[in-house]
C-alpha cells in the first residue's frame, strides 16, 4: 500500500467524493489516512478514507508547514488547496 505523508494532495476515485481534492492531515495505519479540504471535511472533523479509493500526487505542502506540527486550520488548507490543485489541462498523471 502507498506511504502518504502530511500535506500531500490527493484525489477521491470512489464514493459520494468521487473526483473532489483533498489534504492528507495524517496516516492512520497502513490502510487509511484522514482527509481534509478546510471547508465540509474541517481540521476538526477529517474524513476517514480507504488509500486505495485515492489517486496521489507528487505535490504536497512543504516540509516544515503547519502540517508538520499540526497546527494547521482551515484557512490553511484551503490556501494549500488553490495552490496544489492541478489545473485544468494540467498534465499531471497518477503516480
Amino acid at each position: 500500500m502507498m506511504e502518504l505523508q502530511p500535506g500531500q494532495l490527493v484525489r477521491s476515485l470512489a464514493g459520494r467524493d468521487k473526483g473532489k481534492h483533498y489534504l492528507v492531515l495524517r496516516e492512520l495505519d497502513h490502510k487509511h489516512v484522514l482527509l481534509v479540504d478546510g471547508r465540509i471535511r474541517s481540521v476538526n472533523r477529517p474524513k476517514k478514507k480507504n488509500k486505495a479509493h485515492l489517486q496521489h500526487y507528487e505535490r504536497r505542502a512543504q516540509p516544515g508547514e503547519p502540517f508538520d506540527s499540526e497546527r494547521i486550520n482551515d484557512n490553511q488548507v484551503i490556501e494549500f488547496l488553490k495552490q496544489l490543485e492541478p489545473k485544468s489541462g494540467d498534465p499531471e498523471k497518477e503516480v
